[in-house]
């Protein structure tokens, strides 16, 4: 009934160890403090969904102390948000960060104004949530935002500047850097990939730790390519590869995963708010 309760007070919350009545109620008992996660769902979906779709997923394993030691049980706590645009296409709710161009088919956002909104979005939860947030976890399109925070930071952009409410890690599952944050007016040099000068960052420049998993093989609607440029633009980062496609992985990623994800968890759970 408390957690109920808990649950009532804080839509789009869900809290992974408290998915056992038992296991709540050894909440306080643990080794480390929960970790708080801001968490942003993928194109046409929507915060509640991604609450939904974390029920069945591997983070749910993270609950569960390890067997050799009963007080490493991880304690995360989400709060999953709407996008700020609608999306209603497939569903009737969806919300989107932005609009893809060429229809809906292409990579890069139709209108970078929508983009800016998005991020300015990102930006305002960050410095107004009740409780300052460890990390930020995307999928897909909410991934792409999880790098786009990266890079924005990088830049010096002032919504996640010196003062603001920074994560101190992100989760990236099944998502990639949107290159259109190297072909954006004011940037220069030519599109990611080709010949020529680019605008930062460049490899191995993005400090923020990354916690990285995807399906690199069998995604449909991120390359292997786009994973791996992805991949190399962080100095900090944790690759996890799965087999389940364009999904949030569940516990059959395996218990490598599970214990890959559960290892870069634990260093912030150590480490505290400072």
């Amino acid at each position: 009934q408390e957690q109920q309760q808990l649950l009532q007070h804080l839509p789009y919350w869900l809290l992974h160890a408290a998915l056992n009545s038992s296991r709540y109620a050894m909440a306080d008992k643990l080794k480390h403090r929960s970790l708080q996660l801001l968490c942003l769902h993928g194109h046409g979906s929507s915060g509640e969904t991604l609450c939904k779709q974390f029920e069945a997923s591997l983070f749910r394993s993270l609950a569960a102390p390890v067997p050799e030691n009963t007080e490493e049980g991880i304690d995360v706590q989400c709060r999953c948000i709407d996008a700020p645009f609608s999306e209603p296409s497939r569903h009737k709710h969806g919300r989107q960060w932005w609009r893809y161009d060429n229809d809906g088919t292409g990579d890069r956002p139709q209108d970078w104004a929508e983009a800016e909104v998005a991020a300015t979005r990102l930006a305002e939860e960050l410095a107004t949530a009740p409780v300052p947030c460890d990390g930020v976890l995307g999928f897909s399109q909410g991934a792409e935002m999880v790098h786009a925070l990266a890079v924005l930071a990088h830049r010096d952009d002032p919504r996640f500047g010196n003062g603001s409410r920074l994560p101190r890690f992100g989760i990236s599952l099944s998502g990639a850097v949107n290159p259109g944050h190297f072909e954006a007016p004011g940037c220069g040099g030519p599109p990611l990939g080709c010949q020529g000068p680019h605008a930062p960052p460049y490899k191995r420049e993005l400090r923020l730790p990354m916690l990285f998993m995807a399906d690199f093989v069998g995604d449909k609607w991120y390359s292997t390519q786009r994973f791996m440029e992805t991949l190399a633009l962080y100095k900090d980062v944790t690759q996890v590869r799965h087999s389940e496609g364009h999904t949030v992985p569940s516990p059959a990623a395996g218990p490598q995963a599970i214990t890959a994800v559960r290892d870069f968890l634990v260093r912030f759970c150590a480490e505290g708010h400072g």
